[in-house]
């Protein structure tokens, strides 16, 4: 379905044809549809020639599965029309199907609607739709959200589906009134000092947009990576501190938020810098807020992932210092054996100085192995925690620096 390139595009070609097309009805389509009750065989019976009571047949079917109407030519949908003619009219002379004439289509027309009691999108109708998608508006400004809000309220309302078109137009208009309204409130709030660090977004900074850079998110949590994240943090602090400010007192949702935000993603800045001064600024004010949230949630993610690493690295180290200390102690446990011997050694004098008797054991074992000889033999447990911190002080320098984020 063509559309006007300047209306919003909302829905895809896929969900419009869903909604507007002509339903394509398989054979168990066919039983469902053309299944009719008491009433509507009666509507069809009612019709003076057969002709147009196959016509009538064929929107009531397409009715019920889409409801709206249809203007189409009878070869286009002979299959169902082959259908209803045996289901139905078994027996009766059609003769060849010809388009109905628009008096007759609108009081077919007329006859649907009572008979499932709905009814047209008049002009009253029309304007209460037109309040609804501006509250819609005010819970979020995504083009989808109001369409899907405007198409449920018309099924809750027994109403007939208007033009894709007309609904594009309806959203495009509560889209800029919001826009505008919000726009109105903000060049209100906005200090000199805010209105210049915004504007300053879009300047080109050593042949780059400052925005561009401001967009660019951490590739990972590396240290040059993270104080770039930590110098973005510090640009956007003033500008969130502003819209927080201004969200709570705006009236502005959440969800109009997040879709303002995003479309500073979405343009490019040429774009941007051709807008309206009062609009990019709001869009840069709620990507502000929005940016500034995701660098602290990204920061506290980076925070948590690196004190993991050194974690990991602590438990490591003295899983390692354990075993080396153990293979250490039963390693020399044949030298302790000796050095043991020497308390029963007949060949040193009884008076002999313990200096020399200790000499003679540093001999045998290096006298630093003699505490985890001493230990091993006790049974007494390594001390793996105080040997994490013990090498948690070597890091100090990347703890620092992870201390800084």
């Amino acid at each position: 379905m063509a559309t006007d390139t300047r209306r919003l595009t909302i829905l895809s070609a896929e969900e419009i044809a869903a909604l507007y097309e002509l339903p394509k009805f398989n054979d168990d389509d066919r039983r469902l549809y053309f299944d009719f009750s008491a009433a509507e065989r009666d509507a069809v019976e009612r019709v003076h020639t057969s002709s147009a009571a196959v016509h009538l047949a064929l929107q009531m079917a397409y009715f019920k599965a889409k409801r709206r109407f249809f203007v189409f030519e009878p070869n286009s949908v002979a299959v169902d029309v082959a259908h209803v003619v045996k289901r139905h009219f078994a027996g009766k002379e059609i003769g060849t199907l010809k388009a109905l004439s628009k008096p007759t289509r609108l009081d077919q027309q007329k006859i649907i609607l009572q008979l499932f009691d709905y009814r047209l999108a008049d002009q009253t109708s029309k304007e209460e739709l037109e309040h609804k998608a501006q509250r819609f508006a005010m819970l979020s400004t995504q083009p989808i959200y109001i369409m899907r809000e405007i198409l449920q309220h018309l099924e809750s309302q027994r109403i007939v589906i208007p033009g894709y078109s007309y609904l594009q137009d309806m959203v495009g208009r509560a889209v800029t009134s919001e826009r505008n309204r919000i726009t109105a409130v903000l060049e209100a709030a906005l200090t000199p000092a805010s209105r210049e660090q915004l504007d300053a977004l879009l300047e080109a900074d050593e042949n780059m947009y400052r925005i561009s850079a401001l967009k660019r998110e951490a590739k990972d949590f590396s240290y040059k990576e993270l104080r770039q994240e930590v110098e973005r943090r510090r640009f956007f602090h003033p500008l969130h501190d502003t819209a927080r400010t201004f969200l709570s007192t705006a009236g502005l949702s959440a969800e109009s938020g997040k879709y303002y935000a995003s479309l500073v993603k979405f343009y490019t800045v040429y774009s941007l810098r051709r807008m309206a001064n009062k609009t990019t600024r709001l869009y840069l004010l709620c990507f502000a807020y929005h940016r500034f949230r995701q660098i602290n949630d990204n920061l506290i993610d980076a925070f948590i992932h690196l004190v993991h690493q050194y974690e990991k690295l602590g438990k490591r180290a003295a899983d390692e210092t354990m075993h080396k200390a153990m293979e250490d102690a039963a390693a020399h446990l044949q030298a302790a054996g000796q050095v043991l011997n020497l308390f029963t050694d007949t060949a040193i004098p009884e008076d002999a100085p313990f200096s020399t008797v200790k000499v003679q054991a540093f001999h045998l074992l290096e006298p630093e192995q003699f505490p985890i000889v001493a230990n091993y033999l006790r049974n007494i447990a390594f001390d793996k925690v105080g040997f994490e911190w013990a090498y948690y002080t070597t890091l100090s320098h990347q703890l620092l620096r992870t201390a800084v984020f």
